[in-house]
């Protein structure tokens, strides 16, 4: 079972638009006209007045995947509030913020709190420094250099013992969205216990993955799952050998033991996405929520 056309040619854009470089003459040309390609259309943006000052330039939306910017991150950040009880005075720790996705939308939002993202690109974080620190004190971002094969491959640091930037129980809330499914076992591992470490009790952890169970095991050995995993390694599934970071789905099980290790217990059962029960895309991913004990 192999990945679909359509996959593969995501995973070529998502690596012409992150950090990492492209192989082979024809690659580099590739990859040259594909960013030439969104410079182009970012200009035009400019010309025609519809770039915004709190939406990065298309050249830094596309690695953080597809989607309306705005509408996704509305969507996240209002069910931060209205969901997990975030609070104006409270403190959000994002993990893997991109280009702040979830930060544009909370600036209106955390009048009395703060909040601290970090991430592996470093012109996304810039890009934050740039348009919402500058605006928003409160927010601030950290640019860490971990190494990933896709994202950052001459990264000096490993998620398997990477600190998050930050001190014991600061925050109120841990942002995991569109990271555990790019995490290895050890490295999630280290991510769960960090995010706990940071945490005040009764703290939430909330995160987007790929969650697997007996049936949805079924369906995805079977090809019925609109993402496709060609290799089961017991306590999680593989997209691609080639590119095993690329994507990665986790037994719910698997996660529940890792969190309990840490002190962190799910606090409610995981909201499933569409990923898993049909083979129509877009998709969307599962939602975990875990709060510290």
């Amino acid at each position: 079972m192999g990945a679909s056309r359509s996959e593969l040619k995501s995973l070529r854009s998502t690596k012409y638009t992150s950090s990492a470089r492209t192989e082979g003459g024809v690659e580099r040309l590739r990859a040259l006209g594909y960013r030439s390609g969104l410079r182009a259309l970012d200009l035009a943006d400019r010309v025609l007045g519809r770039d915004r000052k709190m939406v990065p330039p298309r050249r830094y939306r596309r690695f953080i995947g597809n989607g309306d910017f705005a509408k996704v991150g509305a969507s996240i950040t209002h069910y931060m509030r209205e969901e997990l009880g975030l609070l104006p005075s409270h403190d959000v720790l994002d993990a893997g913020c991109g280009v702040g996705r979830i930060a544009v939308p909370l600036t209106s939002y955390l009048t009395e709190g703060s909040y601290l993202g970090f991430d592996i690109v470093p012109h996304a974080i810039d890009w934050c420094h740039s348009a919402i620190t500058s605006r928003h004190p409160n927010f601030r971002f950290s640019h860490v250099d971990i190494k990933q094969e896709i994202y950052n491959p001459e990264g000096t640091l490993t998620s398997a013992d990477f600190r998050f930037p930050a001190d014991g129980q600061a925050f109120d809330m841990v942002a995991l969205v569109g990271l555990i499914s790019h995490l290895l076992p050890e490295e999630v591992d280290n991510y769960v216990a960090e995010s706990a470490r940071v945490l005040r009790p009764g703290g939430k952890c909330f995160a987007t993955a790929y969650l697997v169970d007996d049936m949805v095991a079924e369906r995805v050995r079977e090809g019925r799952t609109a993402f496709t995993f060609t290799h089961s390694r017991g306590t999680h599934f593989i997209h691609s050998e080639q590119e095993p970071t690329y994507a990665i789905a986790y037994r719910l099980d698997h996660l529940q033991e890792v969190a309990a290790r840490h002190e962190l217990r799910l606090e409610r059962e995981p909201q499933l996405g569409t990923w898993s029960s049909s083979t129509a895309r877009p998709a969307s991913m599962d939602l975990l929520v875990l709060e510290r004990t």
